[in-house]
């Protein structure tokens, strides 16, 4: 973990920047498809993930990129219809893969039953990602879903309970329409499970979605929510993740002031920017999760 910047007391103030692409690829165990068709995704994320429907599709994909040096992946896919990555038929080639590679694995799993994320521990996949929510409304009216807010706490628990040392909950900000709907509440009811490191993500209104036309979230809301994160969450590590609006970047410098320790793909006005009040800049070609 690396030092909380906001301290200036001779602390080291350093910044991690992601860079993934090539070397931390998104994979997809649903190829395009998913049962839901969420009004901020509409299936359009899928499409530029690598398909691996089979397990031996997983394992062909993981050998070419530890060949050529890749430093590990994201496991995701689309939902079923109770909103769970269908991850646990590719169990046993995950547990391949951390056996025979040095590969990190994150895994996406969405509302994972009990007995799926113990196999999934088990195996030795490095960090889970977990959407977490702090609105029953906002699963319903984006998702579709029948699910509640303390459904998306309770797998946070039962990867804890399973041993997972790397949990990352992702909070969403203005996922309801551009607007701040249950940010905060997800913050405050995370408290009790103390988690090591956050993730802080925005909607991007995206073509050919019913979200399409809706405002994205104002440098102000996503500040406010960075704010909220580190206030109720002094020892987490907070990242800004991949999925974000990048049209405006004037705020990530801001959002590091306001106690951010990472930044997924900023922009070289922000590294510049960091570099002139003293921050040192750490590269790293993984993905947000992985510590």
């Amino acid at each position: 973990m690396i030092t909380r910047p906001r301290h200036d007391n001779g602390v080291d103030r350093t910044i991690e920047c992601f860079y993934p692409g090539s070397s931390f690829p998104s994979l997809s165990v649903t190829g395009a498809s998913c049962a839901l068709d969420c009004k901020h995704c509409s299936r359009r994320y899928l499409s530029g993930m690598v398909p691996v429907p089979e397990p031996e599709d997983l394992l062909s994909v993981a050998e070419a990129l530890a060949r050529r040096g890749a430093k590990g992946f994201l496991l995701s896919g689309g939902l079923d219809s109770a909103g769970r990555v269908p991850l646990s038929r590719h169990v046993d080639a995950i547990r391949e893969i951390k056996s025979s590679t040095d590969l990190q694995v994150n895994a996406h799993i969405g509302l994972a039953m009990k007995e799926d994320i113990s196999a999934l521990v088990d195996a030795g996949v490095d960090a889970f990602s977990v959407d977490v929510y702090g609105s029953d409304e906002t699963i319903s009216e984006v998702l579709g879903l029948r699910a509640r807010v303390g459904d998306y706490l309770e797998v946070v628990r039962s990867l804890r309970d399973a041993g997972a040392s790397n949990v990352t909950p992702h909070i969403c900000v203005g996922i309801h329409r551009g607007e701040l709907r249950g940010e905060m509440a997800a913050l405050e009811r995370l408290r009790a499970a103390e988690p090591g490191q956050i993730v802080i993500i925005s909607l991007i209104p995206t073509r050919g979605t019913p979200y399409e036309g809706v405002p994205a979230p104002g440098r102000e809301d996503l500040l406010q929510v960075v704010r909220a994160a580190r206030s109720l969450h002094p020892d987490a590590r907070l990242m800004l993740g991949c999925m974000r609006l990048k049209k405006d970047r004037s705020w990530e410098a801001e959002a590091v002031e306001a106690g951010v320790d990472g930044i997924v793909l900023p922009s070289e006005s922000t590294i510049g920017i960091l570099e002139e009040r003293g921050y040192s800049i750490r590269k790293r070609s993984v993905c947000c999760a992985i510590r």
